[in-house]
């Protein structure tokens, strides 16, 4: 039987290094980040067979942010001010509300990352049953999949700190599947990196 997942997109943080709502920027023709990050997850869903990725907000909640999700399923960080943690534990909750048998964790920053790169990875969380996470810059990371039993340990998490700690963990138990992703360190956290994307993306 094939496993459930669930796909969280985390959009909720005030991206105060880009002085502004970094999801609602331009990153390709028309398309803002997080649409672009959304169609992107879209044909994944859709290749895999599994439900729509929900998107999580938090700081910025505009009409124009509401309008691009307005199809999808979203979740409401109102603790965004306690950093990425919330995030992942608010994920968490969700996933375990829908009794999922693992959940990916996708950041919408990551514009460099294509269908095939997300298929890697489910692809290789199917074939295993392993804790899946991208490696890239001689490190794990993020897009990664968490199994069902990681989402208690992924409550413990506080501060502005992600999942990686939990990823190490399992690397050192030999218990993780990694796929190599060096796009996955393409990411959008100031105007410079926009403007140094929009300049070399073709």
């Amino acid at each position: 039987m094939k496993p459930k997942i669930v796909t969280v997109i985390l959009a909720a943080g005030a991206s105060s290094r880009f002085n502004g709502a970094k999801i609602v920027a331009k990153v390709q023709g028309e398309l803002s980040l997080l649409e672009h990050c959304l169609q992107t997850l879209d044909r994944v869903t859709t290749a895999v067979g599994i439900a729509p990725a929900v998107v999580m907000l938090g700081a910025h909640q505009t009409d124009e942010v509401l309008a691009i999700i307005a199809d999808h399923h979203r979740l409401i960080n109102d603790n965004w001010q306690l950093g990425l943690s919330s995030s992942v534990k608010l994920a968490g909750r969700y996933a375990q509300s829908q009794q999922a048998d693992a959940m990916l964790i996708v950041l919408a920053d990551q514009v460099a990352l294509q269908e095939t790169e997300y298929l890697q990875l489910i692809e290789a969380y199917i074939r295993n049953n392993l804790t899946t996470c991208a490696f890239y810059l001689q490190n794990v990371g993020v897009p990664a999949i968490f199994l069902a039993e990681d989402i208690n340990v992924l409550m413990s998490i506080d501060g502005d700190k992600g999942a990686k700690s939990i990823l190490k963990q399992h690397d050192k138990n030999n218990s993780l599947n990694v796929v190599q992703m060096e796009q996955a360190q393409f990411d959008i956290d100031t105007p410079a990196d926009l403007a140094r994307w929009l300049d070399n993306k073709d």
